[in-house]
């Protein structure tokens, strides 16, 4: 089993790539992320993505990571709540695409599907 941080890195990566998809982050985006992870351990993540600016990360790259990774570590109560997370933001982003947006829906469809207790 992976520690917690190891699937909070995974899903921060993930949850910037979907952000980033634009090339620009927007204040809706920033606002939804800040309320839904307020005193949440996963903001210290989501926080070093942020501040690196990177630009160049993969949607689908991140898909794949973030599945691996929760595969390795199994079944985990914080699940739910980080979809949730990854919901909130298509909501309100602008940065998404059809492709795009349909890769997340298949991506959380595959992960509800492998991890049935969600």
């Amino acid at each position: 089993m992976l520690s917690k941080e190891k699937i909070y890195d995974a899903f921060a990566e993930l949850i910037y790539a979907v952000v980033i998809a634009d090339g620009k982050i927007t204040q809706k985006e920033e606002e939804v992320i800040s309320k839904v992870i307020e005193g949440h351990s996963i903001k210290l993540d989501i926080q070093k993505y942020f501040d690196s600016k990177a630009k160049n990360i993969s949607i689908a790259q991140s898909f794949m990571n973030t599945l691996e990774v929760c595969k390795q570590h199994g079944n985990d109560s914080e699940y739910p709540f980080l979809l949730r997370i990854l919901d909130d933001i298509s909501q309100v982003s602008e940065g998404l695409n059809k492709d795009e947006g349909n890769l997340l829906s298949e991506f959380i469809g595959s992960f509800k599907k492998k991890f049935q207790s969600i």
